[in-house]
């Protein structure tokens, strides 16, 4: 049975100057993007990227032909750096329904993928900062990683080198389950608690959006705050 997705995104500029997130909503593939903020044109990388990927995509749209286009946009955004002399970088967090393997998550980054199904939140990406590298490897604790000096460092991103490394997974997806891809200037502002409650809501997906940017605002968000809701039907 091929499940229909219907789709939700909003962005704001939250507590920083400029936005430098990206949103995709596109055919079979959704994404958001986090231009790094130590880097100048984070807005472009972010933006490059995702286009990057969508073209690529359309051209190929299993597995490989994902994974191809995750290396296509970190080849591109690596180039533009590289022609203006430059330091450009972005995570990317995408789900995409593939011809072979039906839903694919992939990940670069701290944005983060998470699934509601049944009312259990779960976050089917990892982050890759510094403190969430220690963690999974049992260096530091919770709290320590929580408060780590070096928690917002990314220890992968698209655009940063010629070459990426990339998690990906086959997905479940279920009619009922809804989808959060997000950057974390939404999750850092909101308790997994908070995030469930909200996404739980009896609302469609682009209602679902404006109130957890909405909320995020509210808790004094101090980065970009961008959301992707997926409905599963």
């Amino acid at each position: 049975m091929t499940s229909t997705v219907l789709p939700g995104s909003s962005t704001h500029v939250g507590g920083r100057e400029s936005n430098q997130d990206s949103s995709l909503v596109a055919e079979g593939l959704f994404a958001v993007a986090d231009g790094i903020g130590g880097y100048v044109h984070g807005d472009v990388a972010s933006r490059l990227a995702l286009d990057t990927l969508e073209q690529a995509f359309a051209e190929d749209r299993t597995t490989s032909g994902l994974l191809a286009a995750a290396h296509r946009a970190n080849e591109v955004v690596w180039q533009r750096a590289s022609r203006d002399g430059t330091k450009m970088g972005t995570t990317v967090v995408a789900l995409a329904m593939t011809e072979d393997a039906g839903a694919v998550l992939l990940n670069v980054g701290d944005s983060r993928l998470y699934r509601l199904r049944e009312g259990e939140l779960e976050q089917l990406t990892d982050d890759h900062t510094v403190p969430a590298e220690l963690l999974r490897a049992h260096r530091v604790t919770d709290d320590e990683a929580r408060n780590h000096q070096y928690r917002h460092v990314l220890t992968r991103a698209i655009g940063v080198g010629p070459e990426v490394e990339l998690d990906h997974a086959e997905t479940s997806v279920e009619p009922g389950d809804r989808i959060l891809l997000c950057t974390d200037g939404l999750y850092n502002a909101h308790t997994t608690e908070e995030l469930a409650a909200l996404l739980g809501a009896d609302a469609e997906p682009q209602q679902i959006c404006d109130s957890l940017v909405e909320s995020a605002l509210d808790h004094d968000a101090d980065d970009n705050v961008t959301a992707v809701v997926l409905d599963i039907r």
